[in-house]
Order: C-alpha cells, then structure tokens, then sequence
C-alpha cells in the first residue's frame, strides 16, 4: 500500500541519489502495481467472461500477478499443442529518486539561475 513509508519526508531523509532512496523508489513501484493490479484484474476479468461469452474459452495460463495476466483459449490433442487465442496485460511501474538526468549525455541539473 503506499503510505506515509513514502512520504517527500521519507525520501530526503535517504538523501539524493542514495541506494536507500533508490530502494525506496523501487519498493514504492512494487507497491503501485500491486494497488493497480487490485483494480486492473477485476476489469480484465469482466472484459475475459464477455469474449467468453462470445465462444471462446479463454482460460488463465498461470496465476495472475502484479504486472502479469494471461489468459489462453487452448488445448491439447493427438496432434499436439493447439492456441486460438491469447490474451495477456502487461504493466511496467517506473519509479525513481533525483539524478535520473545523466551528465554525461550533455544533460546538467542547473539550481535555476540562469
């Protein structure tokens, strides 16, 4: 849940461009999708048992995880393996603390007066 862990506050007591921030930024992206992935999958089921509806018969290929849904309409036969459709989510959450500018690529932080 993203809470108060990941308050401004939080963030300057780990200082610009520490590792602690830097694990913080990427603790409060696993976070995010896990909140998204609370919201994300109840819509993707609905939208599944439509096409269902329809005459496929879109089953989940693994458990669904933060970031990672699938869902196949597939089977197995004398002749092998066999896939009508597939249907998959796919989320990426970027996060990240202060220097994400990189000098060396001609990019500078300036303090504003200029």
């Amino acid at each position: 849940m993203v809470d108060e862990r990941f308050s401004a506050a939080k963030f300057t007591e780990y200082g610009v461009d520490s590792e602690e921030a830097e694990q913080l930024a990427k603790l409060l992206g696993d976070e995010i999708q896990v909140e998204m992935h609370e919201v994300i999958q109840v819509k993707f089921n609905e939208i599944i048992e439509r096409l269902n509806k329809m005459g496929h018969n879109l089953k989940s290929e693994y458990p669904p995880i933060p970031g990672d849904i699938s869902f196949r309409d597939d089977w197995v036969d004398k002749d092998g393996y066999h896939c009508k459709l597939r249907v998959g989510f796919d989320t990426v959450v970027s996060t990240g603390y202060a220097h994400l500018i990189n000098p060396s690529e001609g990019n500078t932080l300036h303090d504003g007066n200029e």
